[in-house]
């Protein structure tokens, strides 16, 4: 399904995305199954998604190669690798057809993400994310990432468990800023202020769509089992003053990329 080019009003939501977004205003972190979301359209979405992605990790196999190889290294090489393979670049070029883009675009994930942030939004991060999977590490801290409105959303391209590095949310810090509202917050800090059983961990099968909101406390673990592989990208209001990374890819015309914030 080809979608429509430029801004567009805002979607009318299904029943199904209706109580996404309910779980998401109340706990600031909602899953769902593409299918669930989108309907007969999923399947053949996410078989492009997975071509598109297959085609850059060849791309990029001599790269994430090389780092397999000093991920078994020295202890001083494991901890200086990065373990995120940024599919797309660090200034990921945007092609309305792409896939990607076409997830990403779509009525429902984009008309949650505008219900969600009360206003119109264009996307402002689009990426793949291989993240290598490695040996154990100690949990980080939790993080809260944006300040002002706005929403992540992943599609996950591996299934996700425990040993694959899934997401922790801390359920209803969207709402509750003020507390724990310093740069790093430990678990400690996590269970006295919102309780035992505060936290959510996203794992589900390949094609589950998880959305969060930033400025809620989370993390994310390493992998140790297996790689994890997922689509991401985060939303914003078109007033937003963030850091554009997008640029239009070779022969598209910035004039077709209304839905995206560019650099």
């Amino acid at each position: 399904m080809r979608l429509p080019l430029g801004p567009r009003r805002r979607a009318r939501l299904t029943p199904q995305a209706h109580r996404l977004l309910a779980d998401l205003r109340r706990d600031g972190i909602a899953a769902v199954d593409l299918a669930a979301l989108l309907g007969a359209a999923a399947d053949e979405l996410l078989a492009e998604v997975l071509s598109r992605t297959d085609d850059l990790i060849a791309d990029q196999s001599a790269d994430i190669v090389r780092r397999r190889r000093l991920l078994v290294g020295d202890p001083e090489q494991r901890s200086t690798t990065p373990r995120d393979v940024d599919l797309l670049g660090s200034r990921p070029p945007v092609d309305p057809e792409d896939p990607y883009a076409r997830f990403l675009r779509h009525p429902l994930v984009r008309g949650v993400a505008a219900a969600h942030c009360r206003r119109d939004v264009r996307i402002w991060d689009m990426n793949g994310v291989l993240t290598l999977a490695g040996a154990p590490v100690a949990d980080g801290g939790w993080t809260r990432t944006d300040d002002g409105p706005g929403l992540q959303v992943q599609l996950l391209l591996t299934d996700v468990d425990d040993g694959v590095g899934p997401l922790s949310y801390v359920r209803t810090s969207h709402r509750h800023r003020r507390r724990l509202d310093r740069a790093h917050v430990g678990d400690r800090d996590v269970e006295r202020v919102f309780g035992p059983g505060g936290t959510t961990t996203a794992t589900g099968r390949a094609g589950t769509v998880v959305f969060t909101d930033p400025r809620g406390l989370h993390r994310t673990a390493r992998p140790t089992a297996r790689d994890r592989l997922v689509l991401q990208g985060r939303f914003s209001p078109r007033s937003g003053r963030e850091r554009a990374v997008l640029l239009p890819a070779e022969e598209v015309p910035r004039s077709a990329l209304a839905d995206f914030a560019l650099a």
